[in-house]
């Protein structure tokens, strides 16, 4: 992926929360309830989805590592502690391999 994609598709996860946190209202608590037990799935299935290679076989360590990080990271609910955790799981398992 390249830094303008990458950069792209940051603008535009972000740019949307924002502008939603901005003009809508707030959902009611029936239909909050379910959106907060939404992340941890979608991060766990982006996360699995990381971790195999085309050829079916496990990633390198370090992206283990980083997946393991973000994953240790996840009970606090924030995305920056999730990527701090994965960055920090990554240069980890650079360090070990």
């Amino acid at each position: 992926m390249s830094p303008l994609v990458l950069a792209l598709v940051v603008a535009i996860t972000y740019g949307s929360r924002a502008v939603a946190l901005a003009f809508l209202p707030r959902p009611g608590a029936r239909l909050e309830a379910v959106l907060a037990r939404m992340p941890a799935p979608i991060f766990a299935g982006l996360a699995t989805a990381t971790l195999f290679t085309e050829s079916s076989s496990l990633v390198d360590g370090p992206t283990l590592c980083a997946a393991a990080g973000a994953l240790l990271a996840s009970p606090v609910r924030s995305l920056l502690a999730c990527l701090i955790g994965g960055a920090a799981g990554y240069a980890l398992g650079a360090l070990l391999s």
